[in-house]
């Protein structure tokens, strides 16, 4: 499995058994040195010293001070769990042609089978004219350079690419990210919620799905790809707190902190599509607000409108809208008394002054029907909330 895997990976790979013999080598390496495992390491890169002294690799007199041979000793030995070696340079005899080949290569042992072997990924592989193995190419680059997290993922939910900002994020290494599972690296918790997404996308081509994780909120987008050489799903995770924040003003009435009529207008499409839950609409408004604003002051029509918007908070209601200068939409839902709930919060507002003056508020409060538009839904809680002024004001009208 991890040969499909490290052979589309764009640095080179290499993994060496404990007799320093190559086990494997990715696409990149062996279209590079035109060689397929079975060599000994010094053999697959073509070390001059091997051609002057016609001996095998670790046998020439030079093998003894090679710092590749030494370190990755060092690593099969266990003295050290890993090495990271910057441009190490030596000689290579490449089409009978001396070349000097520099590179940078990260040492690291692996288990494998319950046998120990080494793995060096190679990530810059050059001679003094060509660059054979880039530290970065174009697509990478480009991944890399954006915030988003991006990923691959094979059909058994084996990694098998993440980008810079996903991989600092989850605080692993590029190439120690290939060949995981999510069971890896997250909570169970959180595996069986992207399995659920994971599955979704494969079974229909795509999901989105918004979610909210230390506070900040990201939006997941999957997508399944059939590849020439096998299907894969991509993932795309953007950040979008500061998207979410912006639409909150944009929604939010700015003086009460409720939502303001395009958050109402959204939310009655939604519910009306749907056709999920039942729920009683009310209209409430505040009466001679006018008056308050003329009288005392637009400053205290502001107070007064802000604590009616704090009385219908504490009423456990969570949909309210202020629609309108002096008019509140609230949506309540069935398993809520809406006209016991509506009564309370009639009452409670009659118990705020303003320099004196008690407040009152009118309303009128209808049950959704799916079988109407929402426009005659609202023009029957408009006709209720016009009875309960047009009565004397301070009451609550409910319309079955």
């Amino acid at each position: 499995m991890f040969e499909k895997i490290l052979d589309e990976h764009r640095n080179g790979i290499m993994i060496l058994n404990k007799d320093f013999e190559v086990f494997y080598t990715n696409k990149v390496l062996q279209k590079i040195f035109n060689h397929t495992p079975g060599k000994r390491c010094g053999e697959f890169f073509e070390c001059i010293h091997q051609s002057y002294e016609k001996k095998r690799c670790l046998e020439t007199k030079r093998c003894e001070s090679c710092s590749i041979k030494n370190n990755i000793k060092k690593v099969l030995e266990g003295k050290i769990k890993n090495i990271y070696l910057e441009n190490v340079e030596y000689d290579a005899l490449i089409n009978e042609k001396v070349e000097k080949i520099s590179m940078s290569i990260e040492i690291k042992n692996l288990i494998y089978k319950n046998e120990n072997y080494i793995t060096i990924e190679f990530f810059k592989l050059k001679t003094v004219d060509e660059i054979l193995i880039s530290n970065k190419r174009i697509l990478d680059e480009m991944l890399d350079n954006l915030g988003d997290f991006i990923f691959y993922k094979d059909i058994a939910g084996k990694y098998i690419y993440g980008n810079k900002s996903f991989c600092d994020y989850i605080g692993i290494k590029k190439i120690d990210l290939i060949g995981k599972s999510d069971s890896d690296l997250f909570s169970k918790e959180m595996v069986k919620e992207w399995k659920k997404g994971d599955q979704k996308a494969w079974e229909t081509g795509s999901f989105t799905v918004e979610e909210k994780v230390n506070g900040r909120y990201f939006k997941v987008t999957k997508q399944s790809l059939n590849t020439e050489e096998e299907p894969i799903l991509i993932s795309v995770i953007r950040d979008i707190t500061y998207e979410r924040k912006e639409m909150k003003k944009a929604y939010s009435d700015g003086l009460t902190g409720v939502g303001n009529r395009h958050a109402y207008d959204k939310e009655i499409r939604r519910i009306f599509d749907e056709k999920i839950k039942k729920y009683s609409m009310a209209l409430l408004d505040l009466d001679f607000l006018r008056d308050i604003n003329n009288e005392l002051g637009h400053s205290q029509g502001d107070i007064a409108l802000k604590e009616v918007a704090k009385i219908i908070k504490k009423s456990g209601i969570e949909k309210i809208y202020r629609i309108g200068g002096d008019e509140f939409a609230f949506l309540i839902e069935n398993e809520i008394d809406a006209s016991d709930v509506c009564c309370k919060i009639n009452e409670e507002i009659k118990k705020v002054k303003i320099k004196d003056r008690a407040l009152s508020s009118s309303i009128g409060v209808v049950n959704l029907r799916y079988d109407r538009s929402i426009v005659a839904n609202f023009n029957s809680a408009d006709g209720a909330l016009y009875e309960s002024k047009n009565s004397g004001r301070g009451k609550v009208t409910i319309k079955k």
